[in-house]
């Protein structure tokens, strides 16, 4: 019988090498189950294309599909899902997400991915694309980004779009405070997103001019008084 022992150093642990631990690799294993359609059990035909999937894995991601598959809804019963509202494409990228956690293309499709994230309850995919929208804020697409922040309830980005447009405003109005430049202002009201969010979203407009104000207006208390001096 031969006995092996171990080296001690001064703090008292072993010298051995320590046991190696492979990475985790679930999203890369999950990624492989959809990309391959192994063992799928339910079928997505999304503007003429057909994606298989896995009823479990999406039920555990969305509660939107875990409603879907656990009430005897017709979808749940045939196993086929038809999905008019997204494009092929966007819906492609959110089921890559929900199987590895992971939307490699999210910067070319931030605001109708933003759409599908919320439509099936994606709350980490939805602030993900509204990450991408606020660092890509223009004076051209500012609105449009805007009234797509309202309409999908992201409040993250709609305060950062009503934050950018009132700093446009502010920079273009006269550093007195006094008389606008309506000039320079058209810069941003000139857009098809502003003019559309004036005809259909007026709440929008008087949010962002609401916010400018409060910023500009200073905050007015009451003076103390002085005291006497004998």
């Amino acid at each position: 019988v031969s006995v092996v022992q171990d080296s001690v150093n001064i703090s008292g642990q072993s010298n051995t090498n320590t046991l190696k631990v492979p990475e985790c690799r679930l999203a890369e294993d999950l990624g492989n189950l959809w990309e391959t359609t192994r063992f799928t059990d339910c079928s997505f035909y999304v503007g003429g294309q057909e994606f298989k999937a896995h009823k479990s894995v999406l039920a555990a991601r969305s509660p939107v599909f875990n409603a879907m598959f656990e009430h005897e809804m017709e979808e749940s019963k045939k196993n086929r899902v038809e999905i008019n509202d997204v494009d092929p494409e966007v819906f492609k990228e959110m089921m890559r997400f929900i199987y590895t956690g992971k939307a490699p293309n999210l910067e070319k499709m931030a605001d109708n991915l933003l759409a599908a994230a919320d439509k099936y309850a994606l709350e980490r995919l939805k602030v993900m694309c509204e990450e991408a929208l606020c660092s890509n804020l223009s004076v051209e697409n500012v609105a449009d980004i805007l009234i797509l922040a309202d309409l999908h309830s992201a409040e993250q980005l709609k305060a950062q779009a009503i934050d950018f447009i009132n700093s446009v405003l502010r920079q273009l109005g006269c550093k007195d405070g006094k008389n606008w430049n309506s000039n320079q202002a058209t810069d941003i009201m000139e857009t098809a997103g502003w003019k559309s969010m004036i005809h259909s979203h007026p709440h929008l407009v008087a949010e962002a001019f609401r916010a400018l104000a409060s910023a500009q207006c200073p905050q007015f208390g009451i003076p103390r008084k002085r005291l006497k001096q004998s």
